[in-house]
């Protein structure tokens, strides 16, 4: 968790960690010249299916996310209590509305 939420350099003992790392934030703070910049670093290392792939899922989950918030999706009552701490370890809920927490 400390290297998802930046507190933590290095690459989680994942295979290119730090590089993905690096990869879902840019997509998710839409800075496109960095995912150009983090793609060509990458295709020195990862096979191009792979770093194709590594960008669809950042973006993918990026855009699912946001369109839910945006059409006010909130979560269901088991998902929402049992993420509390998990929430407010990760400083998620300062992305979303209240609301999208309380159960409806």
């Amino acid at each position: 968790m400390a290297l998802v939420m930046g507190a933590a350099g290095g690459d989680g003992n994942v295979p290119r960690g730090a590089l993905l790392r690096a990869l879902a934030e840019a997509v998710a703070r839409w800075r496109w010249e960095d995912v150009g910049s983090l793609r060509r670093e990458g295709a020195a290392g990862m096979a191009p299916r792979q770093l194709s792939d590594a960008i669809l899922v950042a973006a993918g989950f990026n855009g699912i996310t946001r369109i839910a918030d945006a059409i006010g999706i909130r979560l269901d009552a088991g998902t929402a209590e049992t993420s509390v701490a998990l929430r407010a370890e990760t400083g998620i809920d300062g992305f979303a509305p209240p609301r999208k927490w309380a159960a409806g």
